[in-house]
Order: C-alpha cells, then structure tokens, then sequence
C-alpha cells in the first residue's frame, strides 16, 4: 500500500518555520541538559517516568508555538491537547527518551512536528546532549545541523540484504519477550537480522537517516513520537510503517519500523508478525 501524498510548505513557510522552531528546540534542550542531574522523576500513570524537566521543555514549546502560530492546535505528551482533522497541528515529545535521561544518559532527545490535515509534513529530532538536530519537511530533504555549523543533507546507506543490516531497537515491551508476552516476534528478527544494537528512541533514527544504521523498530510508539520520524526518514529517503506492514494512518499507529528501503522493511515486518 503506498503511503497517501502528504501536504507540503513553500520555501518560505519552511524558512520562517524554521526561525521560529531552531531557537525553541535549542531553548527547551538548554532545559533539560542543565536539570539532568538535579531532577526529580514522578510515575505516571502508564508507569513510564516524568520529570520536571519534560513538563518545563514543552510548557516553553508551547508558548514559543503559540506566539508564532495561535490558530494552530498542539498535542503534547505532558500536556495533551489534539490533532486537527483539517488544518495544522504541533505535535510535541520534550524529552524522547526519559529513561536514559534520568538516568544521566545522552541518548535523549526533543521530537517537534508539525501535522497538515492529519499528515506530517515537518519534523525535528533534536538531540541537546548531542549538539545536534535533525530536521526534514515534505518535499525539502533531510538535514543534520551540528552545533556552530551549517546544515547538511543527509541520506540513508545504499540498502543491504537483511542478514547484513545494523538495525536500532529501543524497548521489547509488547513482543514475545516481555512478561506478560506481547504479539509482536521480537526475537525472530533479533535472530536472523545482521546485527541488533540497544541504541534506544529518538537517538537511533537520527543514526538511520545519515546512514549509520540501516533500520530501526519500536513496539510501543505513540503520535508526538511517531510523526517527526515519518517525514525525516522518508526526506533522508529511507521507508517506514508499523509492524504490520501499513505505511498509512501512521499517527494512529502504536508501533513503527523504519528502514533504508522498502525490501529491507518489509522482511522485518514478517519477522516480526505473531504467528
């Protein structure tokens, strides 16, 4: 199934979106790079991890979005809020990643999108701990932005056969290896794929889209997660669906599987199905 056309920006509104989102990206990940190790963290009631710090990193999201877009509708992991049926969206994830963040790691992330009529066309992963974006809209490329450079476009690897692939894997909630067992075949793909590397969230498709890895999967996603990672990996060139296969409606998706071509993603996907 080929994944619906979706709306794009003019290089004009790219620009005058990117004035707006760079500098508030950077701002919240000033937020959390200096209360990493002074937070304190609260369960919610999922049991995943909150800090004062997400809540903080998308109060000023918000604001900055608000001030420059007050028409547009916000859907925040700490704040919620809604997509728009018609019309643009912010979807916002402060920290992807809270539980590498708490516990001192690097491997955390900001993920900001915008959404057009119910599909993504404008997405950032940013990485403070890093000093690095990744950022990409519908029809412009993909870009890695590197503190005190300039941006570059980047690209996924030439694609390799599955038993070669380097492939990124976050969490094995919802598969057959967590207890309670979940539906999805974790470990048939973590058995047969080339090699599997714990590289977890947001950190692993920033990898893919500049060719350093070749496919990445995550079993449990939500939307603020998954609509930057659509349009990044697609500008970089790359093909992403959920695990059944589905390359529509991927806001609505709770998994999500990316690769450097669509051969090498959907061998995954049949790894992955129950049985």
């Amino acid at each position: 199934m080929n994944a619906r056309k979706s709306p794009t920006l003019s290089g004009a509104e790219l620009r005058h979106l990117l004035s707006v989102v760079m500098p508030a990206v950077k701002a919240a990940g000033e937020i959390t790079t200096t209360r990493q190790r002074r937070v304190a963290i609260q369960r919610k009631l999922d049991g995943s991890e909150v800090t004062a710090a997400d809540r903080a990193a998308e109060r000023l999201l918000r604001r900055r979005l608000a001030l420059a877009w007050p028409d547009d509708a916000i859907l925040g992991e700490e704040y919620g809020g809604g997509i728009a049926a018609r019309g643009r969206s912010w979807l916002i994830d402060p920290i992807d990643g809270t539980a590498s963040y708490v516990l001192g790691l690097g491997t955390y992330g900001s993920l900001l999108s915008l959404v057009i009529d119910g599909e993504p066309v404008f997405g950032c992963i940013h990485l403070p701990a890093m000093g690095e974006t990744t950022y990409a809209a519908v029809g412009h490329g993909c870009w890695l932005l590197r503190d005190g450079g300039r941006p570059r476009r980047v690209h996924v690897a030439a694609p390799l056969p599955y038993a070669q692939a380097n492939t990124g894997l976050t969490s094995y909630k919802q598969t057959d290896l967590y207890r309670p067992a979940g539906p999805w075949r974790i470990s048939s793909l973590i058995g047969s794929i080339g090699r599997v590397r714990l590289v977890g969230d947001c950190v692993q498709y920033a990898l893919l889209c500049r060719g350093e890895l070749d496919a990445a999967v995550d079993p449990r996603m939500s939307a603020w997660d998954i609509a930057a990672l659509v349009v990044c990996v697609r500008e970089a060139g790359g093909s992403v669906s959920d695990f059944t296969g589905s390359e529509d409606g991927l806001l609505q998706a709770s998994t999500f599987v990316a690769a450097s071509s669509p051969a090498l993603r959907r061998a995954m996907c049949r790894r992955l199905a129950p049985r």
